[in-house]
Order: structure tokens, then sequence, then C-alpha cells
């Protein structure tokens, strides 16, 4: 039983650490980038899950259509995003990235994460092969959980 409180306790102060420390990148991304972090949020949503309509993306953001529309606005004036005709209902907006809308989250996720890139120096190549493999197993059983 020890073990498993111990594993939650440091798995939970890493997921601290590590969350904190890309936030911190990502927000100072963001600020840089002078969108506000609702575009962002919209920006992510479109990028990880593909095309999608405004009142989605209003429900997605807990706004009203309203208010989803104008921030898509200036990501359409910003051409970071396509607003058109959805092909099954006209009526419909459909939303998609722009080439340059996916390069803008592409360099994000990429700031988000450059201090990762900087960690393995004061880890031994024993410690980074345990690391691996046991991170290789937290992303199996994290995934096995989505199955059930």
């Amino acid at each position: 039983m020890t073990d498993v409180i111990e594993f939650n306790k440091v798995l939970k102060e890493w997921s601290e650490r590590f969350i904190s420390r890309s936030m911190r990148n990502y927000m100072r991304f963001v600020k840089a980038s002078g969108l506000s972090l609702s575009h962002f949020s919209i920006l992510m949503h479109l990028y990880y899950r593909g095309p999608n309509d405004i009142s989605e993306m209003g429900e997605h953001l807990d706004i009203t259509m309203p208010a989803a529309s104008q921030l898509i606005k200036r990501l359409v004036d910003e051409q970071l995003v396509d607003r058109a005709e959805s092909p099954q209902d006209r009526r419909v907006r459909q939303l998609t990235l722009t080439a340059k809308g996916r390069t803008l989250i592409e360099k994000a996720i990429e700031f988000r994460n450059q201090w990762i890139e900087s960690l393995h120096v004061t880890l031994s190549e024993k410690q980074l092969e345990t690391i691996s493999a046991s991170l290789r197993d937290l992303v199996t059983a994290e995934h096995d959980l989505d199955r059930q």
C-alpha cells in the first residue's frame, strides 16, 4: 500500500510542476500573440478536434452565440480561421483553421513544451531509460482508462 501512496504523491507533484511550467510558457506565448485566452481556446479546439460550427464553439467556451461570433470574427479577420457554409446545412457556419492558424498553434505547443527539451541535461542515461519506460507505461495505463 505504501507504494501506491508514494506513487500517487510523486505523480501529483510531477503533474503540478509539469502543468505549472507548461502553462506559464503557454501564457507567455498567448500574451505575446496579442490574442486572448478565449481566442486561443477556439484555435486549440479546432486544432485538436477539427472543423466545428459556431454554436458548438459557443458551447465549448460556455458563452452565447453572439459572443462566440465576435471572438471568431477577430480570428477570421486575422486569417487564422476560415468561416464557410456547412456542406450539410447552408444555415450553419463551419469553422476551420487556416494554414496560418495551424502554424500559430504548432508554435504555441512547441513554446509550451520548450522546457522539456532541457530536462534531460540533469539526468543520467540510466535515469532517462527508466523514466522513459515508466512514462510509456503511464501513457498505456491512461489509454486503458479511456477504454473502460
